[in-house]
């Protein structure tokens, strides 16, 4: 029973010290050529017919802007105002503005004001509104759907 002990624990020591250590260190900022890389691609995924490489490069957009807040992003607003004008997803409408509102430009938040006036569906004008009441108080604002459920119950 003993040697089974040390075993599991020595498994647990080796299993996670390196997720404990990875959790610990800050990433350094991409250097200018993967800068670079980074706008091409994202530029061209936020032009791709597939859904799913859309709504994933607006998840990296806001990964990006948490992980390296001082990256600059705007090259990154316009497209994310189009896609919340136009697309005819509900959805994707709803993403762009979250994209936006991590990306916190003045432009963003001028479009999302008007989504939340204007937009067709009332759960985009409902979201972003939201949104547009939260954005000078962020810190008050979650967008984690664990920690929102967990406050909520």
């Amino acid at each position: 029973m003993k040697k089974l002990m040390y075993v599991a624990a020595l498994c647990l020591a080796l299993v996670g010290s390196p997720l404990l250590l990875a959790a610990g260190q800050n990433p350094e900022p991409p250097s200018k050529q993967q800068q670079e890389l980074i706008e091409k691609n994202v530029m061209a995924n936020l032009q791709h017919p597939s859904l799913e490489v859309r709504a994933g490069t607006m998840q990296l957009l806001i990964d990006i802007k948490k992980t390296w807040p001082s990256y600059d992003l705007t090259f990154a607003v316009l497209p994310m105002m189009e896609t919340l004008k136009s697309d005819v997803k509900p959805e994707f409408r709803i993403l762009a503005a979250l994209t936006l509102f991590h990306l916190d430009s003045e432009l963003g938040r001028f479009a999302v004001e008007r989504r939340a006036k204007y937009d067709d569906s009332d759960r985009v004008a409902k979201h972003c509104a939201a949104l547009v009441k939260y954005w000078d108080k962020k810190d008050s604002f979650s967008t984690n759907l664990l920690a929102e459920v967990s406050r909520a119950l």
